[in-house]
C-alpha cells in the first residue's frame, strides 16, 4: 500500500508544483492593485515567444504504517527552454535520492518536445541510458508550457501585492498567491499520467492534507513577465485521502521549490540529440 501512496505522492507533487508555478497577481501602498497586475500578466502571455528557466526542489518524506517506517530526501535540479511559436521545449533534470542506511541514488532525465513528438531520456543507476518517444498527446503542450494553466489559476487564486524587489537586475512586484485547493486538485487529476486514477478528494480532506501551502511570485514591472517563483508546502497524507480506506498509516511531505524564468523572447536552441533518433516508440 505504501508503495502505491509513494508513487501517487511523487506524481502529485510534480503536478502541484507545475500548477502552482503558474499563478500571479498584486496590491496596495502605491503599487498597482492585484487585479491590475493579473490583467497585465494575462495580456503579457500573448507577447511571450521564448524563455528559459532554472529550477530546484527539495522534498523530505517520512511515513509509518503496517509496522514499517519510511524516510527519504529528494533533491532535484533542472533547466530548460521553451519556444512557443514552434511548440518546442527542452528540459534537463538531475535527481538525487537519499534514505537512511542506503547509498545515495542519482538519476537524470531529459525531455524534448519537437515536431509533435515527445522524446525522453532516462538515466538510472546500473542501467544503460534509454531514449523513448511517443506522439505528443492532445493538450500535452499546453500542460508543459503552463500558459493555459496560468490563465485558469489566475481566475481562482487569491492574490495580494506584498512589496517590490529586484531579481536579476529586473524591478519586480512581489506577490503572495493563495491557490484554491479544490481547483488545484482537479488539475492534478486531469494532468497526472499514471496507471489507475487519482482519488477524488473532498474539500474537507484537502484541508486536512495541506498543512501549509505558500506561493510567492516576482513579476517584472515593465513587461509583467514572471521572473521568479518560490513554493513551500507541507502535506500529511492518509490512506483514506489517497484512496485506500481501511488501511493504516500516515505520510508527511515537506517541499521547497524555486524557479527562475529569464531571457524572454531571446533566441533559444532546441535541437534533438542524434542518439534520440533511435528512441524506442511507446504510447502515452
Amino acid at each position: 500500500m505504501w508503495k502505491k501512496i509513494l508513487t501517487m505522492s511523487l506524481t502529485m507533487v510534480m503536478v502541484l508544483s507545475l500548477a502552482a508555478c503558474a499563478e500571479e497577481a498584486g496590491e496596495e501602498g502605491g503599487l498597482p492593485s492585484a487585479q491590475e497586475i493579473v490583467d497585465g500578466v494575462m495580456q503579457s502571455l500573448d507577447d511571450i515567444r521564448t524563455h528559459q528557466f532554472d529550477m530546484d526542489m527539495t522534498m523530505d518524506m517520512a511515513g509509518e504504517g503496517e509496522g514499517e517506517t519510511f524516510e527519504m530526501t529528494m533533491v532535484m535540479d533542472g533547466s530548460g527552454a521553451l519556444d512557443f511559436d514552434n511548440s518546442e521545449m527542452r528540459m534537463d533534470m538531475t535527481m538525487s535520492i537519499t534514505m537512511p542506511d542506503e547509498s545515495e541514488m542519482d538519476m537524470g532525465t531529459a525531455i524534448y518536445l519537437i515536431g509533435g513528438m515527445v522524446y525522453m531520456l532516462m538515466e538510472i543507476p546500473e542501467m544503460e541510458p534509454m531514449w523513448i518517444k511517443s506522439e505528443m498527446p492532445e493538450g500535452y503542450w499546453e500542460e508543459m508550457s503552463q500558459v493555459q494553466t496560468q490563465i485558469e489559476l489566475l481566475e481562482v487564486a487569491q492574490v495580494e501585492v506584498i512589496g517590490s524587489e529586484r531579481i536579476g537586475g529586473i524591478d519586480c512586484y512581489v506577490l503572495q498567491v493563495t491557490p484554491d485547493l479544490e481547483q488545484l486538485w482537479q488539475m492534478v487529476m486531469q494532468q497526472a499520467e499514471m496507471a489507475g486514477e487519482m482519488p477524488d478528494v473532498t474539500g474537507e480532506l484537502l484541508q486536512e492534507m495541506f498543512r501549509s501551502f505558500s506561493v510567492e511570485q516576482w513579476v517584472a514591472k515593465d513587461t509583467y513577465f514572471l521572473a521568479k517563483v518560490e513554493i513551500d508546502m507541507a502535506m500529511e497524507l492518509t490512506p483514506e485521502a489517497m484512496g485506500f480506506p481501511g488501511e493504516e498509516g500516515i505520510m508527511t511531505m515537506d517541499i521547497a521549490m524555486s524557479i527562475l524564468t529569464y531571457n524572454y523572447n531571446q533566441p533559444v536552441s532546441i535541437v534533438l540529440p542524434p542518439e534520440a533518433e533511435e528512441a524506442i516508440e511507446m504510447t502515452m
